[in-house]
């Protein structure tokens, strides 16, 4: 979606001190966009779909997770280093990953752990159908608000995050860590897809 030096440009942060901290905020704000929206933002012209060529490797510090394709098309679909991919289809693997290095025949990921073994030539019950794996195209305009999600799980509490108010014996109640200004996810609203249940 954006990098370290882009959420600090939008947030005005000049030096390093947030650094590690928007590192790891920003792959999961990521994921709560998608699910917010309900949109994997997937590039039509850069995807690679199968219905028997995949396989998924859940892989460890090591090895990193990573898909091969029977085929060897991943290049040839424009997959790149550094990209963002969806992953449908299949009961599993379902998701947002990051591509650490793409050849013709493998994604490898930049995370571990977060696959389970599927491989779609064998008799994988978590294999259903065609599995499609596309590029994430993230809009320009979704960084700003993107941006001020990371600060909200960032910064304390101040009172413009005041979720409520009572006057007889004063208190108030802030958003706290684990939600997002309602300003702020109103600015993701045009990106929502409805959802059919």
């Amino acid at each position: 979606m954006m990098t370290v030096a882009e959420v600090k440009s939008i947030l005005r942060i000049t030096d390093s001190t947030y650094d590690s901290e928007i590192a790891f905020l920003l792959p999961l704000v990521e994921r709560d966009i998608i699910e917010y929206c309900n949109n994997g933002f997937q590039d039509g012209y850069v995807y690679r779909e199968s219905a028997g060529g995949f396989n998924f490797v859940r892989g460890d510090s090591d090895t990193r997770d990573y898909i091969t394709d029977d085929d060897e098309h991943f290049l040839d679909r424009g997959f790149a280093d550094g990209m963002d991919i969806v992953v449908e289809g299949g009961y599993s693997n379902v998701g947002l990953y990051t591509i650490d290095s793409a050849s013709g025949g493998k994604l490898k990921m930049t995370g571990y752990g977060d696959f389970v073994n599927q491989d779609q030539d064998g008799s994988d019950d978590n294999t259903v159908g065609t599995i499609r794996i596309s590029r994430v195209k993230w809009p320009e305009a979704i960084k700003l608000p993107a941006a001020k999600m990371i600060w909200s799980l960032i910064d304390d509490a101040k009172p413009s995050d005041v979720k409520s108010e009572k006057l007889d014996d004063y208190s108030v109640t802030y958003i706290g860590g684990s939600e997002y200004p309602n300003k702020v996810i109103r600015m993701l609203d045009k990106f929502r897809r409805p959802k059919f249940a």
